[in-house]
């Protein structure tokens, strides 16, 4: 199953490999024992192809996977052109024709999916110039069913880029609060370790601050005003580096790297915005649930007035 963080094309990538050599191993080694001749040398090509691309993928993802599908769709044609039962005993000319041009179908709507227009195209003249030519009207239908699997890969192409669009705009979307500006709750989360561990690299203290707006508004307007208000005083108090974020309706933590006490962040608090409460803790080696556990102890024993700001340092 795909994870909400995981990219498409990755993953799409591996479920190529993953079935191209799981489907194309095990048919092609049996025919390196029974197969008739040619099917032994696509067998071969086939695998040669494979231990070649697939090491391949890792620094190059994308042209070793089209380069993968552009040597199976080669040695397609060239099986194509063998004599009857050359293939698969017992068929003839035009089953293996047909069987080949259904292969290509295929092959051609998973290249318009990771290849794009032009290299759909490309292949798509390939297969039109080399796949045999017999006099049989209802083989030329075929060419049709060619452009209209490289479309559907086409189409697939384009709805891949714009869902992982998308998906990048709701990660956007659910890292950013809207009506503060501030980052949110889950990229908290995701920024946590990182500082944790900046901090631990240059052997710094980290002090994780905690932001409550204790008021009683009029109205949603004059509360929504508050918090941007305090949004901006916070941004204004920070120094570059630092993170902040809105954890819930009126209450924000950030992450200082280098401090050990909130003294001077709650000075400059005090002289912007008094209706607010400010306590810390220095979080080196705790949890996050465990910092935040922390600063909840402290605000509760902190004093609380609606006009007076309270600073309480880690004891």
């Amino acid at each position: 199953m795909l994870r909400p963080s995981e990219q498409l094309w990755p993953w799409l990538r591996r479920l190529y490999w993953n079935t191209a050599l799981f489907v194309g191993i095990s048919l092609a080694l049996p025919q390196l024992w029974i197969g008739a001749w040619a099917a032994q040398v696509v067998a071969v090509s086939y695998l040669m192809a494979s231990l070649v691309a697939f090491p391949l993928s890792r620094l190059y993802p994308k042209t070793a996977l089209v380069a993968h599908l552009l040597a199976a769709l080669g040695i397609l044609i060239w099986a194509s052109h063998q004599p009857w039962g050359a293939i698969v005993p017992g068929w003839d000319r035009e089953m293996v024709l047909y069987v080949g041009a259904s292969l290509a179908t295929l092959g051609l709507t998973v290249l318009g999916m990771f290849g794009g227009l032009w290299v759909m195209m490309a292949a798509l003249v390939l297969m039109a110039v080399g796949m045999p030519h017999p006099q049989s009207a209802l083989y030329w239908m075929v060419w049709p069913g060619w452009l209209m699997g490289g479309l559907v890969g086409l189409a697939l192409f384009k709805g891949v880029h714009r869902l992982e669009a998308a998906q990048q705009e709701l990660a956007k979307v659910a890292l950013r609060d809207r009506q503060t500006g501030l980052s949110t709750h889950l990229a908290l989360e995701a920024d946590y370790e990182r500082y944790q561990a900046l901090a631990s690299r240059s052997d710094q203290p980290l002090l994780l601050s905690y932001w409550v707006l204790r008021t009683s508004p009029r109205s949603q307007a004059h509360q929504a005003q508050l918090l941007q208000n305090l949004a901006q005083v916070m941004r204004e108090a920070i120094r570059q580096g630092d993170g902040m974020y809105r954890l819930e309706e009126s209450q924000f933590c950030g992450l200082h790297i280098g401090l050990v006490s909130g003294d001077e962040l709650a000075e400059r608090l005090s002289r912007r915005f008094t209706q607010a409460q400010l306590v810390w803790v220095v979080c080196n080696g705790l949890t996050l649930e465990e910092a935040l556990a922390q600063t909840q102890r402290l605000l509760y024993q902190a004093p609380s007035s609606e006009h007076a700001l309270s600073t309480v340092p880690k004891a």
